[in-house]
């Protein structure tokens, strides 16, 4: 809980390093991933495995189960929080909202402890930022209400914007519905989408993935100008996401940290990290996303 008697929770499809986590305090309730009757639990140890997976298997993801929730939350009442915030992914994309907000309220009652649950209706690094402006908010001194408020403005704030390789994955997995199917990827021909009322939606299609990379880098940097530039509120952080996929990862990160002093666009933070397991079994091998926060120097590198 690091320096606050308030403890910060968030599900591992927040994509961000470990290392923030630690920094913070955060604790990451990871989601599941499974292959049949194998199941993994999506961590970075488990990740490999569920990339070579992901290349010869059908995969399905599960959300956390209320045993899991449970333990996670009577433990952190164990340890002296004084109230718990749980920021988790949009509910329109996965259960894990209504799976915490029932046990919470259980556990509330049962230890006498504020819970307060935040759906904040998006992904990736933009859910990662969220939560990363609570964990700042709070080791600030400031009261819960205030940190769950900063990570609420911080989550409307993002935008995710997604480039995949195919729309199969995405489709077989609900996460994409009939019509959006019609611009498919033939021919070289490149979807790009976006997480809008906290929904995978699918914006345009271009010609190749370098051209579709290049349209990520755009319009975040778009959704990053919008609003005065002399706003210090105004600072961004980026997280740039992959599935096995690396070296393109680093290649967009590199474009957005140039095109931002161009633009004006100033960088809290720049991460390229991989896509955590379960959005990695939605999105299929060689999947690049660039989710982008106004974070407002609140968190650094």
């Amino acid at each position: 809980m690091g320096l606050t008697r308030i403890a910060l929770v968030t599900d591992s499809t927040w994509s961000l390093p470990p290392e923030l986590a630690e920094e913070m305090g955060i604790r990451v309730l990871p989601l599941h991933v499974n292959a049949g009757r194998t199941a993994l639990v999506d961590r970075a140890e488990d990740m490999d495995r569920i990339l070579r997976l992901l290349r010869t298997t059908a995969l399905t993801t599960s959300q956390p189960t209320p045993g899991e929730v449970r333990d996670l939350l009577h433990s952190l009442a164990d340890g002296g929080a004084e109230g718990i915030v749980c920021v988790h992914l949009s509910d329109r994309l996965s259960g894990t909202v209504a799976s915490v907000r029932g046990v919470a309220e259980e556990v509330a009652a049962d230890r006498h402890l504020p819970i307060e649950v935040v759906d904040t209706r998006t992904v990736a690094g933009a859910l990662g930022y969220a939560v990363a402006v609570a964990g700042a908010s709070l080791a600030a001194g400031d009261p819960m209400a205030t940190a769950v408020a900063r990570a609420r403005e911080c989550a409307t704030s993002s935008r995710v914007f997604l480039s995949v390789a195919d729309l199969g994955h995405l489709h077989r997995g609900g996460r994409l519905r009939g019509p959006q199917l019609v611009l498919g990827t033939a021919l070289g021909i490149k979807p790009v989408l976006t997480v809008r009322d906290g929904e995978i939606r699918l914006l345009e299609s271009v010609r190749g993935t370098a051209r579709a990379h290049q349209r990520l880098v755009a319009l975040a940097l778009r959704a990053a100008r919008s609003g005065s530039a002399r706003d210090p509120r105004r600072r961004i952080s980026v997280a740039v996401h992959h599935v096995d996929a690396r070296q393109a990862a680093e290649r967009v990160a590199a474009r957005v940290a140039e095109e931002a002093v161009t633009a004006g666009v100033e960088i809290d933070r720049l991460d390229v990290t991989p896509m955590a397991g379960v959005l990695a079994v939605h999105a299929g091998p060689e999947a690049l996303a660039v989710a982008m926060a106004r974070t407002g120097g609140l968190i650094h590198s």
